[in-house]
């Protein structure tokens, strides 16, 4: 019987290689842990990784279906970005289709999405609970239909009283399913990846010294062009004007794309290394991955930091805006 993966990592670990000190099978990242409080070096298959974080339960289907399709994915990915990050050009077509399709993959699946989604979803789901349960006959219709549909016992003995105390005291929370997690998120890729390959991209080149590129364990960062509008009531999406998509390539590169700029690569100088790079550990979750502790980043005094510091300054550089 053929073992059935368990381990699923969100970011991949060839992905992770590129920021690592050397990108061979002894590959070490260095990773600040702001959740954990500590830094420290490790393997790129220690890091981003859950149990069954892609397992679907669906008659017929493997567990690990989807999982065992990402690595098949992956695996031509990983060839397109190396054949970049070696150019430090952009090259064919079909390359910048594969890491396009990457970014797309890596924007939808992570932990932080789920839980959006699922809070959204039981935002919506709590509200049509409401609703049905407001009063005594909405009641008795809606709990006659569950009974009918068999998700509640025709002796549940639930009173209106008891069901509405529970509603308005907010009791429960709304689970969805990893497998319904899959589906929505290989939805989600089908929309935003053409809208990927409508914006204009620029490679952007760190320069010698500057400690180069950070990622992180939430690497694709979309956000306004405008200073005025981040931070503001409304959120940017991938299908609007003045917004900008950066995903760090490699500790050398970044890929960063608006739908008004131009395509083409750039050399840039230590200091806007560390401006972006604040803005890509801004956008993490909990853990950073560098090369090692020398990287660059910048506080809202524009005072330039070493990625040593960076665990006393996290509550800083979350507030910085460009």
């Amino acid at each position: 019987m053929a073992t059935i993966s368990r381990n699923h990592h969100w970011i991949p670990q060839f992905y992770l290689k590129g920021f690592a000190k050397s990108p061979g099978k002894n590959a070490q990242v260095y990773v600040v842990d702001a959740v954990a409080g500590r830094s420290f070096m490790t393997a790129p298959k220690n890091v981003a990784v859950e149990r069954d974080f892609n397992r679907v339960d669906v008659d017929g289907i493997a567990p690990d279906h989807i999982e065992s399709g990402y690595a098949q994915f992956e695996g031509v990915a990983a060839a397109a970005l190396r054949r970049l990050c070696e150019r430090r050009e952009f090259g064919s077509v079909e390359d910048h289709n594969l890491i396009l399709n990457l970014i797309a993959l890596l924007a939808m699946r992570n932990p932080r999405a789920r839980e959006h989604w699922r809070r959204t979803r039981e935002t919506l789901l709590k509200r049509t609970v409401d609703v049905a349960m407001a009063t005594p006959t909405r009641f008795e219709k809606s709990m006659a239909n569950a009974v009918r549909d068999g998700f509640v016992p025709p002796d549940h003995g639930l009173s209106f009283a008891e069901i509405r105390d529970f509603i308005e005291q907010d009791r429960y929370t709304i689970e969805v399913s990893t497998t319904q997690h899959v589906e929505d998120e290989l939805r989600r890729i089908d929309v935003i990846l053409p809208l990927l390959g409508q914006r204009h991209w620029i490679l952007l080149r760190a320069a010698p010294g500057s400690g180069g590129f950070v990622t992180t364990d939430h690497p694709v960062i979309l956000d306004w062009t405008e200073d005025r509008a981040r931070g503001g009531f409304y959120p940017p999406g991938y299908g609007l004007r003045n917004t900008e998509v950066i995903f760090p390539v490699s500790q050398g590169l970044v890929m960063h794309g608006t739908f008004d700029g131009r395509h083409g690569g750039l050399d840039i100088d230590a200091d806007l290394v560390a401006r972006i790079n604040t803005d890509i550990i801004r956008n993490a979750q909990r853990q950073v991955y560098a090369r090692d502790e020398r990287f660059r980043y910048m506080l809202a005094s524009r005072q330039v930091r070493m990625g040593g510091d960076l665990l006393r300054d996290v509550s800083a550089v979350r507030e910085y805006a460009p």
